[in-house]
């Protein structure tokens, strides 16, 4: 018998929240897909096998953190929905049932929704994660070999594990709930007036008010002071953790203090707009909204919160891939280049083709080369000079860029040394007095405050000598990438008379290599070469990046933050989703009967879903307005940052995050005032029955 009422109501229930148990089921189905990143490496090249399941081990971490929130949303939506059941349970009890069979009831209840959405959703999970394999191979730009179907019990096993916590919390939720609870409570929750958090209008308005201006102090420091990058010894005048903190405090506070207030703001400010809260519904669905918002500020500010670090991670997380990608093709201009560093060394040139013979590699057969050799500028005491910027500073007047406080700009190449690499690159050859010198730089934030240098006359002191600048701007094209790097991103390296740049200690040497061979004997001869001079003095450093090496390490950074953005954005948005589309249904359901008086009066029928509608809409968009503040706000902060490191903006590349935004969140909405048009209509269709 309770068996048989348990599956009642749950039948019931799915009925009229079925975007409750949808939510569950697309939980479930990402959670496992998500997961399976670990068995899609089966499938991909043997190059990423390994970093696929380095990946996977990132996402299983990520999986029980987001579990965590998702299960908070979904215990708070299964709360919600028992505080609506209570005039229903407490009927039970007066009909002669005992506390522990209606217990009994909700925990079959929720054994059953639990059973049926983990079912589907691992069913729906197995055959998104085919699909997904597919994404995974193009995010990490690879190919699938020998596809076919797989299925993963790693996934499975973590997947039960964060649900089936959710689903316990439930049920001892629900416990709980029913033993505080007396029957002449159960059986009044229906006639009980919502709890208002706040009663006084102008009170209200001050809240509201003063909600905006902790927000707006908040996005100042964010936007002033940026985030923490002096780690834990910052220099004087550096954002501070502790800073960071108080301002995501501040904008914390300032979202809940807000919604605690808005609801008789709001009021207060229709209620004075007389002609127009007068007219037709609007005194109607004002006192629906406000009361709405007072019941759920709690849950309201917490859902903006969690929106605006869904956005955040989506809209920023994909357009840093894109920015970063753009990084690495301008960075890896070469097929190969090998860097050695050894300012011990006395000696001015470094023979590469003797290495090459000692390592076995026939230099001309590989592919094209240009080499060329690094000095460092020195002061007066024969030390680095690092402070070109501070110098500068003092000389124009004007400030260093933030962020570029400790650039460093000492490298000095020779001019036949950079021609040549010019040449190589296509470019036309370049020409200067004996004193004179020319400044390198591509990084755009940096680059006006060194042009006002150089139209002054900044003058600079190499080997002795003085020198002025060859022309009043910096070069920023392709030649200020001397070899092949990730970030693509020059500070500052100038370039000086062959005479003087013989003179400066040495720095660094590079070979700049286009393969003729293939890439596999390429990169082959590349590694011989590197590993063969590193052997031979154990005082030189060797580095090597090839465009392979680069093109992998970039596609696995991308891929990687690409695909922990739409996962989180994905998990979060539909769990927010769920809890706003739950309680405009139990409002919808809750004012029924007002709607059904309201159309007996003669209310037509196009007023009356007007206001439903508006209802709806304010519910969904008020959060996300806040939410799209907070992501503006910080998204602007992460895009300085990048700007600050010589990276393109990412606003350019937010347009793929905020449409699979709009989709999820914009399909939740309108299944949701679909739903709650059918409850009202109903209602509707039920009275002019009756008559």
């Amino acid at each position: 018998m309770l068996a048989k009422l348990a599956f009642g109501n749950m039948r019931k229930l799915m009925h009229d929240y079925a975007v409750y148990f949808l939510t569950l089921v697309m939980g479930v189905a990402v959670f496992y897909a998500f997961n399976t990143i670990s068995v899609q490496a089966d499938f991909l090249s043997n190059s990423l096998s390994d970093v696929l399941k380095q990946v996977g081990e990132i996402m299983h971490g990520l999986t029980v953190f987001l579990a965590v929130i998702m299960g908070f949303l979904m215990v708070y939506a299964n709360n919600f929905l028992m505080r609506r059941r209570k005039k229903e349970l407490g009927l039970y009890q007066v009909l002669g049932m005992r506390a522990g069979q209606v217990n009994a009831i909700l925990t079959l209840e929720t054994l059953m929704v639990a059973l049926i959405s983990f079912i589907v959703g691992i069913a729906l999970g197995a055959l998104i994660s085919q699909l997904l394999l597919f994404v995974t191979a193009d995010m990490f730009a690879t190919k699938v070999d020998n596809f076919r179907f797989f299925f993963s019990p790693d996934a499975l096993a973590l997947t039960f594990f964060c649900f089936a916590i959710t689903f316990l919390v439930m049920m001892v939720m629900n416990s709980i709930t029913l033993s505080r609870v007396h029957l002449i409570d159960l059986m009044s929750a229906g006639r009980k007036n919502e709890k208002q958090f706040v009663r006084h209008l102008p009170l209200s308005f001050v809240l509201t008010a003063l909600g905006l201006v902790l927000m707006g102090y908040a996005y100042w420091r964010l936007t002033t002071q940026g985030f923490p990058l002096g780690g834990s010894n910052p220099e004087p005048g550096q954002t501070t953790t502790n800073d960071f903190l108080v301002t995501t405090a501040l904008v914390v506070a300032g979202t809940f203090i807000f919604f605690y207030g808005f609801a008789g703001g709001i009021t207060l400010i229709l209620q004075r707009m007389k002609k127009h809260y007068w007219s037709g519904l609007h005194m109607f669905t004002t006192r629906q909204i406000a009361s709405r918002i007072n019941t759920a500020a709690a849950s309201m500010g917490l859902i903006a919160l969690i929106l605006f670090f869904a956005m955040t991670a989506m809209t920023s997380g994909m357009s840093i891939c894109a920015t970063l990608n753009k990084s690495y093709e301008a960075g890896v201009p070469f097929d190969a280049s090998i860097g050695v560093v050894g300012s011990s060394l006395e000696e001015k040139t470094l023979d590469w083709k003797a290495y090459a013979k000692q390592a076995g590699v026939d230099l001309d057969a590989v592919g094209d080369t240009v080499s060329f050799r690094v000095g460092y500028m020195t002061n007066g005491e024969g030390n680095l000079t690092i402070d070109s910027l501070n110098e500068m500073s003092a000389f124009t007047g004007k400030s260093i860029p933030q962020g570029y406080e400790k650039a460093v700009a000492w490298e000095a190449i020779s001019l036949s040394g950079y021609n040549a690499l010019r040449t190589f690159k296509g470019l036309d050859p370049v020409s200067l007095d004996e004193d004179q010198y020319l400044y390198l730089c591509n990084m755009d934030t940096l680059e006006s405050f060194v042009n006002t240098a150089l139209e002054q006359g900044f003058t600079i002191t190499a080997a002795g000598q003085t020198l002025t600048p060859a022309r009043s701007s910096v070069i920023d094209d392709d030649s200020c990438i001397l070899q092949n790097d990730a970030i693509g991103k020059t500070p500052g390296i100038y370039v000086v008379a062959d005479d003087i740049a013989e003179e400066l200690p040495n720095y660094r040497w590079a070979l700049d290599i286009n393969y003729r061979v293939s890439t596999e004997n390429g990169d082959l001869a590349v590694k011989d070469l590197a590993d063969t001079i590193a052997a031979s003095n154990e005082e030189l450093y060797v580095g090597s990046e090839t465009k392979t090496n680069a093109a992998l390490e970039g596609t696995t950074t991308t891929g990687l933050i690409s695909y922990m953005a739409i996962y989180i954005g994905f998990v979060l948005v539909i769990a927010c989703a769920a809890i706003l589309a739950i309680q405009q249904l139990s409002n919808a359901s809750d004012s029924a009967m007002g709607y059904r008086t309201l159309s007996e009066l003669g209310c037509p029928e196009k007023t009356i879903f007007s206001s439903l509608r508006t209802q709806v809409i304010f519910a969904f968009a008020l959060p996300l307005i806040v939410g799209i503040a907070h992501s503006i706000c910080a998204t602007a902060a992460v895009n300085k940052l990048l700007l600050m490191f010589g990276q393109s903006s990412i606003i350019e590349n937010v347009g793929l995050g905020i449409a699979i935004f709009a989709l999820v969140y914009g399909g939740y909405l309108a299944l949701t005032y679909r739903m709650a048009h059918g409850v009202v209509k109903g209602a509707i269709r039920s009275a002019r029955h009756a008559l």
